[in-house]
């Protein structure tokens, strides 16, 4: 008698501990945190008005690439989707990071840069007056070391920089609501 009595205490207080347990989580959102009338997003063209060239294919791709990786929005054609988010890049800085020198500055050379892209953006629905995310700016920056091909260099750096801006672009999308 007294074991079926604490065995039914047991049980009592276990259940009341999952009902005060499953009432304060309920409020936690499992998942992502997208639009809930926004399935899918479509990238528009980027456009660039800067002297940095091939930073707007590289920022196209990057926001595709990281749209992908965060799985908040399916990412499909301009005609299929739900919003369309419009790009432009507005700065490009390309600047001395760290240079060395030898033999009393005869012999100077920059060997670190820093590089900066800055791009606006802004998200619509098709059909809507007022965008969803009204135009906003955001900068990407990385640092990228010169090598034997600078251009090369460059063109990494640039791409750091684009994938930086694109994360952030990403992230204000995604969680502005």
């Amino acid at each position: 008698m007294k074991t079926s009595l604490y065995k039914f205490k047991a049980v009592i207080a276990s259940l009341s501990m999952m009902a005060v347990l499953a009432m304060a989580g309920g409020c936690y959102n499992i998942g992502y945190m997208g639009h809930p009338q926004i399935e899918s997003i479509g990238i528009a063209p980027v456009t660039n008005q800067t002297t940095g060239y091939n930073a707007a294919f590289e920022m196209r791709n990057l926001l595709c690439e990281q749209f992908m990786n965060d799985g908040t929005y399916k990412l499909k054609g301009l005609q299929d989707s739900d919003c369309l988010l419009y790009a432009n890049i507005v700065g490009f800085d390309v600047s001395k990071s760290r240079d060395t020198s030898r033999d009393d500055d005869v012999t100077f050379r920059v060997i670190e840069w820093n590089i900066t892209v800055t791009v606006e953006f802004s998200v619509i629905i098709p059909g809507r007056k007022e965008p969803v995310i009204p135009k906003r700016e955001v900068s990407g920056s990385a640092r990228f070391q010169s090598s034997g091909d600078m251009e090369n260099s460059r063109r990494s750096g640039l791409r750091m920089a684009c994938r930086s801006a694109a994360q952030t672009i990403v992230q204000y999308t995604t969680e502005a609501w």
